[in-house]
């Protein structure tokens, strides 16, 4: 086995891999679609293959994120050797829960700072047994306080740590462009079930809230990956989510690809409810790695 970069002669073997199952390696193929090759190296990362003689058996990609497709141990060998020889970067391992969980194990980077080893990778392919809530809508630029607030707190309670805890710029900047790109969808409101006005959490200059968003992340033509799911506190509990998450898929399916997919954490039983009424079913497991 030898690791080396991939060319432009390995595209049509990469994207057969892709279409195998284009949900699960729906970033690699948008990585695909927007290049037109294999062959990419840019300052967001690079595209490796692990060869066996003159043929590749795997691919990684390696930049802020390691994601790999036909990973195994034997693959993993190689890329942790260059890794190691890098050193500890901050980046993170997703994808595939037992290509990440071993190379995980491979690498001598000290402890990650967040490991999370069971995540349900799901797909909407059944019906759904709720209707859509027909107050999501695509959000703009006109919801970018509110959206922000929402995005750090759902981001704090997912990782376990502030995305704008070394400063905001770049996260507020995430922020903007899903909302300039039409990739958030949200409902706010002003009260809660109860008809109270809501408290200025977690927006302090608003009394407007987000009470439900969802970001259309990672896509392709086939495939979407939703990120980013939260509901406010208030209205945890109250039903909304899973309309919501119904009205975010017909839109991605609507507009966007025939695809919808997401991953979740295993121990959060709620959101592992809602998503099977909004009619998703596990497929897979996944797993991140945060250094």
């Amino acid at each position: 086995m030898r690791l080396a970069r991939l060319g432009h002669e390995h595209t049509d073997w990469l994207r057969r891999l892709t279409e195998a199952d284009p949900a699960q390696h729906v970033f690699l193929a948008s990585l695909l679609e927007l290049t037109g090759s294999a062959q990419v190296s840019s300052p967001a990362g690079t595209l490796w293959g692990v060869f066996d003689g003159e043929s590749p058996v795997a691919a990684y990609w390696i930049g802020g994120s390691i994601i790999s497709i036909a990973a195994t141990p034997r693959t993993n060998v190689e890329v942790a050797h260059m890794l190691n020889s890098r050193g500890r970067s901050a980046c993170s391992l997703i994808g595939d829960h037992r290509a990440v969980i071993d190379l995980h194990r491979r690498l001598r980077w000290g402890p990650a700072r967040n490991v999370r080893a069971d995540q349900p990778f799901m797909v909407a392919d059944r019906s759904p047994r709720v209707a859509p809530a027909p107050a999501v809508r695509v959000g703009d630029l006109g919801d970018v306080s509110e959206a922000y607030a929402a995005a750090v707190e759902m981001f704090t309670e997912e990782v376990g740590f502030s995305p704008v805890e070394h400063g905001s710029a770049a996260y507020l900047g995430k922020v903007r462009a899903n909302l300039s790109s039409g990739s958030t969808l949200l409902y706010t409101a002003e009260c809660g079930p109860d008809g109270a006005p809501l408290s200025r959490w977690p927006a302090p200059n608003s009394a407007r809230q987000v009470v439900f968003k969802a970001d259309i992340g990672i896509r392709s033509r086939s495939a979407v990956q939703i990120q980013g799911v939260w509901v406010h506190p208030v209205f945890r509990g109250t039903g909304l989510a899973a309309p919501g998450m119904v009205a975010v898929t017909d839109h991605i399916r609507r507009t966007v690809a025939p695809i919808a997919s997401l991953y979740v954490n295993a121990f959060n039983a709620p959101a592992l409810r809602t998503y099977r009424s909004a009619g998703y079913s596990q497929t897979g497991r996944f797993a991140t790695i945060i250094y």
